[in-house]
């Protein structure tokens, strides 16, 4: 390998000051186009690299966010595509962390982007008590809470407004003709699947129709395989549907293909709705009606957050609820009048 170079070695080689040099790299105003012109072609030239850390403990801060998620399976894997893509527009490197559902390497994850200096930190949290990530974090960097868990006054939070994407789900589903609709939910408690349960119970009173609610406690990655076995199980209970409204994309997909395998032809005889936009939802094997979450939008106003934050850390809390649409594709149709299971 060959011999670093430092930002001495390299000022020493124009007869520039280490400043002008450090000033010129990092574009500060003061400095002439052509004198940047001349120290990035050296730089480049001679293969210097700057010292991150070094730079970050000078200037105690940095232009990285950490991205901490309980599970990249999840949409909000996805959604990171979407927080990378707004990140670049403002010079911002992102680093993601999967923290496997486990609180204590969300706490490591946490407790390293801290002693990373990192701007600011985006938290898909393993769970709704996030009294340890505050701890940690007060006074030392700008966290934003990302999705359903966490809907408190007192931090930075963007989510989906879940219930109105249950109400469009269900509204749509009703408008069509339906009214035996069963629910299929993962088994994590959450404020969003709190709030998808409630408007479900609404209206199935509203309607005078029982509720069908089927729980899965799979992990996010395995809600696929967990969707299938509850396609399996409503299937076997006999109890006669028209349609189902699935709390998350995966969920759906794996009912859909549980009706399938049984010969129940969707959407002619049962209704599919999923939640979240996932891309594999789009599949042409799939088709499948969902609820999508904006994610750009979420993705521009999480970014947002943080940078108005590091820039004054006494700013107050900010809250955001994106509003889901609806996106109909072949999994639904208008119901014909009978109960066909």
């Amino acid at each position: 390998m060959g011999k670093t170079i430092t930002m001495a070695a390299l000022a020493k080689e124009l007869g520039l000051s280490e400043s002008a040099v450090s000033k010129a790299l990092n574009d500060y105003p003061d400095i002439s186009p052509e004198t940047k012109k001349l120290v990035r072609g050296k730089a480049d030239e001679l293969g210097y690299s700057p010292n991150l850390l070094a730079r970050n403990l000078a200037k105690k801060t940095s232009n990285f966010v950490g991205i901490v998620i309980r599970d990249v399976s999840s949409i909000y894997g996805e959604m990171f595509k979407s927080l990378n893509a707004v990140a670049r527009r403002s010079n911002l490197n992102l680093i993601l962390y999967d923290t496997s559902q486990s609180r204590s390497i969300e706490n490591a994850c946490v407790q390293n982007l801290i002693d990373s200096m990192a701007m600011g930190i985006v938290v898909v949290p393993v769970s709704e008590d996030i009294s340890q990530i505050r701890k940690m974090t007060r006074n030392h960097v700008p966290v934003v809470y990302l999705g359903g868990k966490v809907r408190v006054d007192s931090v930075n939070y963007v989510c989906s407004d879940s219930t109105a994407g249950a109400e469009t789900a269900l509204r749509h589903l009703i408008g069509q003709g339906h009214r035996k609709i069963v629910m299929l939910c993962d088994g994590k408690t959450s404020n969003s699947r709190s709030r998808k349960i409630a408007v479900y119970q609404k209206m199935m009173r509203r309607l005078g129709e029982e509720e069908q609610i089927l729980y899965s406690d799979a992990a996010e990655s395995d809600l696929a395989a967990a969707g299938y076995r509850l396609g399996k199980e409503l299937l076997a209970s006999g109890k006669a549907f028209t349609a189902v409204f699935a709390v998350k994309d995966t969920l759906a997909i794996g009912a859909l293909s549980a009706l399938k395998e049984a010969g129940v032809r969707v959407p002619e005889q049962v209704s599919v709705i999923g939640y979240d936009g996932i891309d594999a939802s789009a599949l042409p094997l799939i088709g499948l009606t969902t609820v999508a979450q904006p994610r750009m939008e979420m993705a521009e106003k999480v970014i947002d957050i943080l940078r108005q934050h590091a820039e004054e850390p006494a700013a107050p809390p900010e809250h955001w609820l994106a509003q889901p649409g609806l996106i109909i594709r072949g999994s639904t149709a208008a119901c014909d009048g009978s109960e066909n299971h």
